[in-house]
C-alpha cells in the first residue's frame, strides 16, 4: 500500500490468569518484536488466527498471519500488519 505507513505486531501470550472455574487462559497481547511475541503450535496459532479474523480484524484493520518461528523451530509465530 504506497503512500501507507505500515505497523507490525506480534501475539504475545504470556501471562496467565486462573478463573473461577479453575481454568487457565492466557492474557494476549501485542508486541514489537518476533523475539517478544509468544511461539504456538500450528493447531494453537490457527485458533488464535480464526479468533481474530471473525471478533477482531474487521474493527482493528490488522491482517494476520501465522509464520514459522525463527526463534522455536517446529512452532510459529502470529503477526499482524495494519496500515495507517
Amino acid at each position: 500500500m504506497a503512500g501507507q505507513q505500515k505497523n507490525v505486531f506480534w501475539l504475545g501470550a504470556n501471562i496467565l490468569v486462573d478463573t473461577r472455574n479453575g481454568d487457565t487462559k492466557p492474557v494476549l497481547m501485542l508486541v514489537y518484536r518476533e523475539e517478544d511475541a509468544s511461539a504456538f503450535t500450528l493447531e494453537d496459532a490457527l485458533s488464535y488466527k480464526f479468533f481474530f479474523a471473525s471478533h477482531a480484524e474487521q474493527l482493528s484493520q490488522i491482517s494476520w498471519t501465522i509464520q514459522k518461528s525463527s526463534r522455536r523451530p517446529g512452532f510459529f509465530v502470529i503477526r499482524g500488519e495494519q496500515y495507517v
